[in-house]
């Protein structure tokens, strides 16, 4: 039995306690500068903007350096690295094959990096 913030008593089978989570950088916290979060949406719209202006940049550029531009990379490939991944290449894909005349999806590549022994090592 919990009381909510009105007084009134609420009763529960169980109780999760969620206190959130931080972003690991395996020590190497200069990487945060490069390697933004997934937890809110001004997060979301700063990878999507990220995008954007690789892709803008890869539309004036040499081959060599589209290709560069036009790589992604997803460290953990547990179920949200995964997600994030799949999210990358069907957002890019579909933008480039809408927005821009000289990039083509098939050169886009995401890679996604796990350092355990396989992707989405938590699941049966």
């Amino acid at each position: 039995m919990v009381g909510l913030f009105d007084g009134d008593p609420l009763s529960y089978d169980k109780l999760v306690n969620a206190t959130g989570s931080d972003y690991i950088y395996f020590g190497h916290d200069k990487w945060r500068e490069f390697a933004p979060g997934l937890k809110s949406i001004h997060e979301a719209r700063q990878i999507r903007h990220q995008l954007l202006l690789a892709f803008e940049r890869a539309e004036r550029k040499s081959e060599a350096e589209k290709q560069a531009l036009l790589t992604s990379i997803v460290i953990g490939g547990g179920p949200t690295g995964v997600e994030m991944a799949g999210a990358i290449s069907e957002l890019s894909r579909f933008m480039i094959s809408r927005d821009f005349r000289n990039l083509q999806p098939d050169n886009l590549k995401v890679i996604l990096v796990e350092a355990g022994p396989r992707i989405l090592d938590r699941l049966p």
